[in-house]
C-alpha cells in the first residue's frame, strides 16, 4: 500500500473521531499500565520470583471464576435495545456472579482445595483461596462498568477509572510490601486494590446514572436474562475457554516446573501487557462501538476494520523490531539480575504478542456481528493448542524453553485465525434482535 493511501486512511479515522476517543481511552489506559511498569523495579526487589509465581496462580483461579460467574451477561450491555435493558443486564451480571461466587468458593474450599494445592505444589494456597471470589467479583464490577461506559460513550470516565484501578492495585501491593502487616502482601495487596477500584466504579455509576438503575425491576432483569440467554450459552463458555487458555498455562506450568520458572513466565507476559493494553484495549473499546453503529446502519464495517488493522500493524511491528533484540538486557536492568530469564522468554513470545495485539483489538467483531458460536469454536482451538504446547513441552521434552517456543508458535496460529475470521464478518446481514 502506497504512502498516499495510508495517509488517506489515517485522515479518515481522524475525521470520524476514532482517534479522539482512542486517545482519551489511551490516556487513562496508559497511566493504568505505566504505573505498574514504574513500580515493577520496586516490586521486583521487594518480592521474590516465587511470590510472583504464587500471585500468577491465584490470578489464574480468580480469572476463571470471574468469567464463569456472570454468565458474560455484561457483554450484551453494548448491544442492548435501550438504556433500561442495558441497566437490567448490568444488575443481572452482578447478582448472578455474587451468588455463583459464594457457592463456588464453598465447593472449592471444601472439596477441591487440597487437590489444587497438590497440583501446583503450593501448600499455602488453601489458606488464601478466600481471596479468589473477592477479587473475581471486583473484576466483574469493573468489567460491567467498562461495558456501560462504552455503551454510553463515557470514554473520559472509563479512562479515569482504568487509571484509578491500576493505581489502587499497585499502591496496595507496594504498601503491604513495605509494612508487612500481612503475609502474602503481593497477593493481598492485589485484592485490596481491586476492591477499592470496584467501590469507586459503583460510586461513579450511581452518581451519573443512578436513576436509571433504580427504576429497574425484577421482571426487567428476568426478561433480559431470557432475551440474552445466548451469552451464558455461548459467550460465557467461549470466554471461559479463552480465559483458561490465558490462565491455565500458569497452573499447568506449576505442575511441571518450579515456582521461579512460573514467575519468570508470568512476568514475561506482564511485560507485554503494558503496551498491548495501553493501545489495544482503547482501540478495542472504540472500534466495537463504531463497528456496531456501522453494522446497524449499513451492515458493513470493512473499511473501518482495514483502517484500524493497518494502524495496529504499523505500531506493533515497528515497536517489535526496535525492542525485541534487547529484552533480556532491558529486563535485567529494570527488574534486577534475577529476572534475566524473564527477558529471554519475552523474546520468544514477541511474535505471538504482536499478533495478539492486532487480534484482540479487533475481536469485538465477533459480538458485533453476532457470531458467538464461531467465537466459541475459535476459543476451543485456542485452548487446545495452548494445552498441547504445555503438555508437549513440559511432559515430553521437560524443557521450559521448548515449552515457551511451542506456546508462542501455536498462539500465533490462533491469533492469525482470529484476524481472518473477524475480517470475514465485517460484511454481513446481522441479526440484532
Amino acid at each position: 500500500m502506497d504512502n498516499f493511501r495510508i495517509m488517506k486512511l489515517l485522515h479518515n479515522l481522524h475525521k470520524s473521531g476514532f482517534f479522539r476517543d482512542t486517545l482519551i481511552l489511551s490516556g487513562g489506559t496508559a497511566i493504568a499500565q505505566v504505573l505498574p511498569f514504574l513500580f515493577y523495579p520496586i516490586l521486583g526487589r521487594i518480592f521474590t520470583v516465587e511470590e510472583f509465581g504464587l500471585l500468577a496462580t491465584i490470578t489464574a483461579v480468580t480469572s476463571i471464576m470471574a468469567v464463569v460467574a456472570s454468565g458474560k451477561y455484561e457483554s450484551a450491555i453494548l448491544v442492548a435495545k435501550n438504556k433500561n435493558e442495558a441497566a437490567s443486564l448490568a444488575l443481572l451480571a452482578l447478582l448472578v456472579s455474587a451468588l455463583f461466587l459464594i457457592v463456588s468458593y464453598l465447593i472449592l474450599q471444601t472439596t477441591l482445595a487440597n487437590a489444587l494445592c497438590r497440583w501446583v505444589a503450593e501448600p499455602m494456597l488453601k489458606k488464601i483461596l478466600w481471596i479468589c471470589p473477592i477479587s473475581a467479583w471486583a473484576i466483574i464490577i469493573f468489567t460491567v462498568y467498562n461495558e456501560w461506559c462504552v455503551r454510553e460513550k463515557h470514554f473520559k470516565s472509563l479512562s479515569l477509572n482504568k487509571a484509578i484501578n491500576s493505581g489502587a492495585i499497585v499502591g496496595a501491593k507496594t504498601l503491604l510490601g513495605y509494612v508487612h502487616i500481612f503475609g502474602h502482601g503481593l497477593v493481598i495487596g492485589d485484592t485490596i486494590g481491586r476492591a477499592i477500584s470496584a467501590i469507586i466504579c459503583i460510586m461513579r455509576a450511581m452518581a451519573r446514572d443512578g436513576k436509571t438503575f433504580m427504576v429497574v425491576r425484577w421482571k426487567d432483569i428476568t426478561a433480559a436474562a431470557k432475551k440474552y440467554a445466548d451469552f451464558p450459552k455461548f459467550t460465557m463458555p467461549g470466554q471461559l475457554l479463552n480465559t483458561i487458555a490465558l490462565n491455565f498455562p500458569i497452573l499447568m506450568l506449576a505442575a511441571y516446573f518450579d515456582k521461579a520458572e512460573v514467575g519468570h513466565f508470568s512476568m514475561a507476559i506482564n511485560i507485554f501487557a503494558i503496551p498491548l493494553t495501553v493501545i489495544s484495549g482503547a482501540v478495542r473499546d472504540v472500534f466495537r462501538q463504531r463497528a456496531n453503529e456501522q453494522i446497524i446502519t449499513t451492515g458493513n464495517c470493512r473499511a473501518l476494520f482495514k483502517k484500524v488493522a493497518l494502524l495496529l500493524t504499523l505500531i506493533s511491528v515497528g515497536a517489535a523490531m526496535v525492542f525485541v533484540w534487547f529484552l533480556p538486557q532491558l529486563t535485567t536492568v529494570f527488574l534486577g539480575p534475577q529476572w534475566h530469564t524473564c527477558g529471554v522468554y519475552a523474546q520468544i513470545l514477541c511474535g505471538a504478542m504482536v499478533l495478539s495485539f492486532i487480534a484482540n483489538s479487533l475481536s469485538g467483531m465477533f459480538i458485533v456481528a453476532n457470531k458467538l458460536r464461531h467465537l466459541f469454536f475459535w476459543q476451543i482451538y485456542f485452548v487446545v493448542t495452548t494445552i498441547a504446547a504445555i503438555i508437549v513441552g513440559g511432559l515430553i521434552y521437560k524443557s521450559m524453553i521448548v515449552t515457551v517456543i511451542l506456546f508462542s508458535v501455536l498462539r500465533a496460529t490462533a491469533y492469525l485465525l482470529s484476524i481472518v475470521m473477524t475480517y470475514h464478518y465485517t460484511i454481513m446481514d446481522v441479526d440484532k434482535t
